[in-house]
């Protein structure tokens, strides 16, 4: 499976892609807005890690590349439940130099278009911190909007605000009527 945007391609994670799943794992500025997803954080844990995700029917993950090939992060549809067509999406640009120049908009949207035209979903949620302002406004633009909200313990005394977005189908093709062609 590979999905192509105009400047990003999605494709299955590979091995060689350890290194900088890693490096991303294992980078402040990422995991600040990230919960623990249980992303591997040595080269030891990835090939484990990797069998895991490949065998389960309920995940997506893919990497991010540019057209060119090179890595600059990932993007995942969790917790796929066929029969109701939910998925939860989760993103991280990896790299510093690719964030705020719409790869990560153009990325949530191509995953999404692959999600509602070839895998049959009706709804796509996601869980983002209510202090990530440049992922939220990347989610609104793709069309999500906000469900709810939840206060997380992140640390001892760290309370964390989580908006719950989402976007139906219809609400996809609504804002992006191109890909309603696409889809058939």
């Amino acid at each position: 499976m590979k999905i192509e945007g105009e400047r990003i391609i999605l494709r299955p994670i590979m091995p060689s892609d350890f290194p900088e799943i890693v490096k991303w794992t294992k980078d402040p500025e990422v995991g600040h807005y990230m919960e623990d997803d249980g992303y591997p954080e040595t080269l030891a844990d990835c090939q484990e890690w990797y069998e895991k995700q490949r065998s389960n029917r309920h995940i997506r993950r893919l990497v991010i590349t540019t057209r060119n090939g090179v890595p600059i992060g990932d993007i995942e549809l969790d917790h796929i439940a066929w029969r109701s067509g939910d998925a939860e999406l989760r993103i991280r640009i990896g790299e510093g130099d690719y964030r705020g120049k719409g790869y990560g908009l153009e990325s949530v949207t191509a995953l999404l278009c692959y999600a509602f035209g070839e895998m049959k979903l009706s709804r796509v949620y996601l869980r983002v911190a209510s202090t990530n302002r440049p992922a939220i406004r990347c989610y609104e633009k793709a069309g999500f909007k906000k469900e709810g909200k939840l206060i997380r313990t992140r640390s001892s005394e760290e309370l964390r605000e989580i908006y719950l977005m989402r976007i139906l189908r219809d609400e996809f093709y609504e804002i992006h009527p191109q890909y309603r062609l696409l889809a058939g």
